[in-house]
C-alpha cells in the first residue's frame, strides 16, 4: 500500500493549527527573554552565578557561560561586522556515507570525503579533491561481539575522518602567510561514548589527535551549524532569574517561563545582518573534559551566533570554535568577516561557499550507490562468488514488482 494522502489531509490541518498555537504562545516568552537579555549588563554577577553552580552539587546546568579573558564581553553585547583580511585560505571538508546493509548481497560501507580549498582575495583557482574509502573486512564491519556495526558507528568514523582530513590539509598549508580557516560542518563538541558506537574510545582519541594537529598548524578551526536549536543562552537567562536557594537540578530541568525558546529565536530579533553575539562557552562535563586535555585548556569549545543574512529575513548560525581560537581576537574577527563573505557568495542560500562545495563533492547519490552495488556483484562473480540478497529484501522486491506490474496492466 502507498500513502493515501486523502487520509492525511485533516491530520496535516490539525498539525498546522497546533504549530500556530505554539507560535502565539512563544511570542510572550520571547518578549520576556529579550527584556532579560538586554538587562544582563553586570558581567561580574553572571560570573558569580556560574561559580555558584560549579561549586555546588548541581550537575544539570548545560547553559552558556561568559568566555574567559581577553574577551570579558557582556552577554548582551553585539559584535559589528569587522573588516575582512586582504587574503585568506579557507579549507572545508565534508563526508557522506553508504551504510552497511544487513540485507544486501555483501556487507560493506563507504565513506566519501570531499575537500575544497578557497583562496580569498587572490586570483588562484580553488583546489578540490575527493577520496572514497570502501570498508569490507570483518574487522571494520563487526563490533567486538561479532555483530554488524551500527549506522551511529559509521557516522562517528566519518566525523573523525572529516577532522583528520581537515587537519591534514591545514598542516600542508601551515607555512602560507595568511589566515587559514578550517571549516567543519556541524558542532565541534563530539560525544562518541554511546553504547552503540563500536570502538568509541579509539574514535575519541583519533578526534582529539586531529584537533591537536589543527592547533599545531596555527589554523582557525570553526564548526558551522546552520540550523542551531541550542538553548545555551536561554538557559543562562533562566539561571540568572533564580534566587541562590533555587539553584538546583529540579529547577534547571527546564527553562521555566522561557521553556520552548531557542537561542536562534532570540538572536533573530537582536542581530542585524553581519553582526555576531558575544563569545561564550557551554557549561557541561563533556566540555570540561575537552578543557582538561591540556594544561592551557586549548580544546574547550566556545561559540558565538551570527546573522549571516544579507537581507531583511534573519538567518542565524552558530559557530563553534576551540579556545585557542577564542582567545585570539584577531582570529575571531577574521573568521567572523570571512563567514559573512562566504555566505554572500551564494545569495539567499546563506551558507559558506566552501562548505557547500565540499558537500557537493562528498555526496553519493542513490544512482551511484546502485552502480557501486553492481560493480561489487560483478567482481564477486568474477571471483566465483554468488551474490545473494537476503530473503527479506528479495520478498520486498517481488512485492513491489507485483505492484508495478498490476499498475501497468490496469
Amino acid at each position: 500500500m502507498s500513502l493515501e494522502f486523502n487520509k492525511v489531509v485533516e491530520q496535516v490541518q490539525t498539525m498546522g493549527r497546533y504549530l500556530g498555537h505554539l507560535s502565539q504562545g512563544l511570542e510572550g516568552k520571547l518578549a520576556l527573554a529579550l527584556e532579560r537579555f538586554y538587562d544582563t549588563t553586570d558581567l561580574e554577577a553572571v560570573h558569580e552565578r556560574i561559580k555558584l553552580v560549579r561549586e555546588s552539587s548541581v550537575s544539570g546546568y548545560r547553559g552558556a557561560t561568559p568566555a574567559p579573558k581577553p574577551y570579558d564581553e557582556l552577554i548582551c553585547g553585539i559584535g559589528g561586522l569587522p573588516e575582512a583580511p586582504s587574503s585568506a585560505t579557507l579549507v572545508a571538508v565534508d563526508g557522506s556515507q553508504i551504510y552497511p546493509d544487513p540485507h544486501g548481497a555483501v556487507p560493506y560501507y563507504l565513506i566519501n570525503m570531499g575537500v575544497f580549498a578557497y583562496y580569498y582575495g587572490e586570483p588562484r583557482l580553488p583546489y578540490q579533491f575527493t577520496e572514497p574509502m570502501l570498508n569490507y573486512s570483518e574487522a571494520m564491519l563487526q563490533d567486538r561481539d561479532g555483530r554488524l556495526i551500527t549506522n551511529q558507528t559509521v557516522n562517528a568514523r566519518r566525523s573523525v575522518m572529516e577532522m583528520q582530513w581537515l587537519a591534514k590539509e591545514a598542516w600542508t598549508r601551515r607555512s602560507e602567510p595568511r589566515p587559514l580557516i578550517g571549516f567543519h560542518d556541524g558542532g565541534l563538541l563530539k560525544f562518541f561514548g554511546a553504547n552503540d558506537v563500536a570502538g568509541a574510545q579509539q574514535i575519541e582519541k583519533d578526534y582529539l589527535d586531529a584537533l591537536r594537529m589543527m592547533l599545531d598548524s596555527g589554523s582557525i578551526l570553526a564548526g558551522y551549524l546552520d540550523r542551531p536549536r541550542s538553548t545555551y543562552l536561554i538557559s543562562l537567562l533562566h539561571l540568572l532569574q533564580l534566587d541562590p536557594g533555587q539553584v538546583n537540578d529540579a529547577n534547571l530541568r527546564s527553562n521555566g517561563d522561557m521553556e520552548g525558546l531557542t537561542d536562534d529565536m532570540l538572536f533573530a530579533h537582536v542581530l542585524e545582518p553581519g553582526e555576531r553575539s558575544a563569545v561564550m562557552t557551554q557549561n557541561s562535563p563533556q566540555n570540561r573534559t575537552y578543557k582538561d586535555k591540556n594544561d592551557t585548556g586549548d580544546f574547550e569549545i566556545a561559540f558565538f551566533y551570527v546573522n549571516v543574512s544579507n537581507g531583511s529575513r534573519p538567518t542565524i548560525a552558530r559557530i563553534d570554535i576551540p579556545m585557542w581560537v577564542a582567545r585570539d581576537k584577531e582570529a575571531v574577527a577574521a573568521l567572523h568577516a570571512l563567514i559573512i563573505a562566504q555566505c554572500a557568495i551564494q545569495g539567499r542560500k546563506h551558507y559558506p561557499y566552501a562548505l557547500t562545495r565540499a558537500d557537493e563533492l562528498a555526496y553519493v547519490s542513490s544512482i551511484e550507490k546502485s552502480q557501486l552495488d553492481e560493480m561489487i556483484r560483478v567482481e564477486m562473480m568474477r571471483n566465483q562468488l554468488e551474490p545473494e540478497a537476503s530473503n527479506k529484501l528479495q520478498t520486498k522486491g517481488l512485492a513491489r514488482g507485483d505492484k508495478r506490474q498490476h499498475r501497468l496492466g490496469a
